[in-house]
């Protein structure tokens, strides 16, 4: 199968497309062939080798996160889904391998793809949709009557968050350049605060729950608007102790580590939360087939949408990661593999 191959850490020039035999299959497993790919900024990171401490690869490795595809193969204990089902997949956060013609992937890391969508438009909703839905849902438990910030709201998991919230009933507010306002009050948002011209700062008022998905140094002006009581996750900020140590396996030695190392990163900001009488934590998110079918259903009954920015051929992926390396894409970046009718 063809596949496109990480050599070694670096930029756009690290990735290469080449031959490797097709992805063995375990008794718990599917293999898919891949119709569609969605591009992430954690695929910069891996490609970068942000990541190594936590998970480090053996070279070459077959990046990708993401897909839609058809399955072709299962294993002897797989009884979830069968030969010849539209799938859609978070890969494992370990193996990777989405970006070829061919993924062999967990048969709990898959569910079938909603009826409504082509591959490419479902190859979207895996990653980003999942973040989102865990990060509403879940981490920070948003109700009804919470006032919610979503910092990032143009990108795709701000456009699936926004959406989520509003079937939720919180007031939500966003950040995002003026251009975006429109789309992001169709999808759900209250109110819409153009970064540019206004600062995120206390002006904005009190909120009971914060979704940062910036991260940097804003993080910390973030922390002075949640009220007492309530949460700051973060998707996009440093890991926070426990968060990211059972993504990968890693030996007792190389856990307590990563451990000391991210208890010393994320101090200040976990003592200026405790002083402010609210929580902050980071969001890892954790590959579902539950989460998936959930979201298979919101999109099936028309109550989320999805939102792509560009598609790009299999041959021609390399302009695909430099679409997301800008950081402009408004909704997915995905890279079409074989038929996506």
């Amino acid at each position: 199968m063809r596949a496109y191959e990480v050599t070694r850490f670096g930029g756009p020039e690290v990735l290469r497309l080449g031959e490797r035999p097709d992805p063995p299959a375990a008794a718990g497993d599917v293999t898919v062939d891949v119709r569609a790919v969605g591009l992430n900024p954690i695929d910069l990171l891996q490609r970068s080798g942000t990541l190594r401490f936590a998970n480090p690869p053996r070279f070459p490795f077959v990046p990708g996160n993401e897909f839609s595809g058809v399955v072709t193969a299962v294993g002897s204990k797989v009884t979830s889904v069968a030969i010849g089902d539209a799938v859609i997949g978070r890969t494992d956060k370990a193996r990777l391998g989405a970006l070829a013609e061919r993924v062999t992937i967990e048969a709990t890391l898959v569910a079938p793809m909603p009826r409504s969508l082509d591959f490419a438009s479902a190859a979207a909703v895996p990653l980003a949709g999942t973040t989102a839905l865990q990060g509403i849902r879940d981490a920070l438990s948003v109700r009804p009557d919470d006032r919610l910030l979503i910092t990032g709201g143009s990108g795709v998991v701000g456009m699936f968050a926004i959406q989520l919230a509003a079937r939720v009933g919180a007031h939500t507010v966003t950040t995002a350049s003026a251009a975006s306002e429109p789309l992001l009050r169709s999808l759900g948002a209250d109110e819409v605060i153009d970064y540019r011209s206004r600062p995120v700062d206390e002006s904005l008022g009190r909120f009971d729950k914060v979704f940062d998905l910036v991260g940097g140094a804003q993080t910390d002006t973030l922390l002075t608007l949640v009220s007492a009581g309530g949460r700051l996750v973060s998707v996009s900020s440093t890991p926070t102790p426990g968060s990211i140590r059972y993504d990968y396996a890693m030996s007792p030695l190389r856990a307590a580590a990563l451990e000391t190392v991210l208890w010393i990163a994320t101090f200040g900001k976990r003592r200026r939360a405790r002083k402010g009488k609210s929580t902050y934590r980071f969001l890892s998110m954790r590959p579902s087939s539950a989460d998936l079918k959930e979201l298979t259903a919101l999109i099936d009954s028309g109550d989320l949408e999805i939102m792509l920015d560009s598609t790009y051929d299999f041959e021609h992926a390399a302009d695909a990661f430099a679409r997301v390396e800008t950081r402009r894409a408004k909704g997915k970046v995905v890279v079409t593999v074989g038929d996506t009718a």
